[in-house]
């Protein structure tokens, strides 16, 4: 099996290894997430209404508010794992106490495609993927 490494910045620690479910849009809380069934409700994003409990949540960055805090209560996800850095995704990460991390070495969004399998080791600042067959 094809594994990639890339190099990142941790934003919050910890290990985790599971599927990855990729975003190309920014991602909203606030009135945007159904916490209790695990998903987004913007009608227009990608994500809409597919659940992202246990997976390794990809994209790009997190817009609007702190309502973002909300993908950490009730279902969450594994991880996160997105491009551009802001003090609200590491906010979301301590308060769902998931590893969380930014700042790649490069662009971990050319690489991660839903259903690929994602090793998120935040301890040692780096993340491996293991591409879907």
């Amino acid at each position: 099996m094809k594994k990639i490494r890339l190099k990142g910045r941790t934003e919050f620690p910890g290990i985790i290894e599971a599927e990855a479910l990729v975003s190309s849009m920014p991602l909203q809380g606030f009135t945007n997430v159904n916490r209790d069934k695990g998903y987004t409700t913007e009608r227009n994003h990608p994500l809409f209404k597919i659940c992202y409990e246990g997976k390794v949540l990809v994209f790009p960055s997190q817009r609007g508010s702190g309502g973002f805090l909300r993908y950490g209560q009730g279902k969450k996800p594994a991880a996160f794992i997105h491009t551009v850095a802001s003090p609200l995704n590491v906010l979301c990460a301590l308060q769902a106490h998931v590893p969380a991390m930014t700042d790649f070495e490069d662009d971990p969004m050319k690489y991660i495609e839903t259903g690929d399998i994602v090793l998120v080791n935040a301890d040692q600042g780096y993340i491996e993927i293991t591409k879907k067959d």
